[in-house]
């Protein structure tokens, strides 16, 4: 029984600390610090979180106007949420082609709010509260309701 509990206790003490990190904008990767300053260079940093789990890490970025960044620990975007305004001109540039064509064709009057960059591909949510699945090569695959 001794043996169980102290099993038990082992396991936890080695995957179960999740945890927050407050860091500065200079632990960042560089990767990821290049792509704040290139496509949101007006916007005030309010926070860098390094959320660790454990089997590895990932990195928030809040700023003051409320938007999200999360990035994976080599420091790739992973997730961006502009809260509702659109997100800038120059970051939906580095999307395939046919997500921006596809959501101007059928919701000319929405914009992009919110990426999250997937395993298989892309979910957006527009304004409206319309989320959209893309497969890597920006294929519609469908509308998440």
């Amino acid at each position: 029984m001794f043996l169980a509990a102290s099993l038990v206790l082992v396991s936890i003490s080695c995957f179960g600390f999740d945890r927050d990190k407050v860091v500065t904008f200079s632990n960042l990767p560089k990767e990821s610090q290049k792509f704040i300053k290139t496509h949101f260079p007006n916007v005030k940093v309010s926070r860098v979180v390094k959320d660790i789990d454990s089997f590895t890490h990932s990195w928030e970025v809040d700023f003051v106007n409320g938007w999200e960044i999360e990035f994976t620990a080599e420091g790739k975007w992973d997730h961006i949420d502009c809260k509702g305004s659109a997100v800038p001109a120059s970051v939906l540039a580095l999307l395939p082609a046919n997500i921006l064509t596809y959501c101007k064709a059928h919701f000319p009057n929405a914009v992009i709010v919110e990426i999250d960059h997937e395993t298989y591909g892309y979910e957006v949510e527009l304004s409206g509260d319309i989320t959209i699945e893309f497969d890597k090569k920006g294929n519609f695959i469908r509308i998440d309701d």
